[in-house]
């Protein structure tokens, strides 16, 4: 189950498992209904992913792209996969720094081409 950055989640999703700052203390349990409230919560815990059920790899990487200019989306693309040539992108943490960098990258040159 892939993790969903804290920029991502939007309130009415539903945790698949436990959300726990890195001492271990648990903040909200798996099956929770996360809302705003929650998501403050994180930040200032420092929670930077949670698991969210019923979202796949494919859906975040669809959210994330959603409405991207398609040459911009391609060149972002290309840029990653340069750069993570020599990762394994099956690895679910390179996954997720994979996509966050993406994400990074596409907003920086869509304002570029806006300005």
């Amino acid at each position: 189950m892939p993790s969903i950055n804290l920029d991502d989640l939007q309130p009415g999703m539903v945790l698949a498992e436990d959300a726990a700052h890195l001492n271990g203390r648990v903040l909200l349990r798996a099956g929770t209904e996360i809302n705003e409230k929650h998501i403050d919560i994180f930040r200032m815990w420092g929670v930077i992913a949670a698991n969210i059920e019923e979202i796949s790899q494919e859906d975040i990487g669809a959210n994330v792209t959603e409405h991207v200019d398609p040459v911009i989306q391609q060149k972002a693309e290309d840029k990653m996969r340069e750069l993570f040539q020599h990762t394994d992108l099956s690895f679910p943490p390179m996954a997720d720094l994979f996509q966050l960098r993406l994400r990074e990258y596409i907003a920086l040159m869509s304002k570029e081409k806006h300005q």
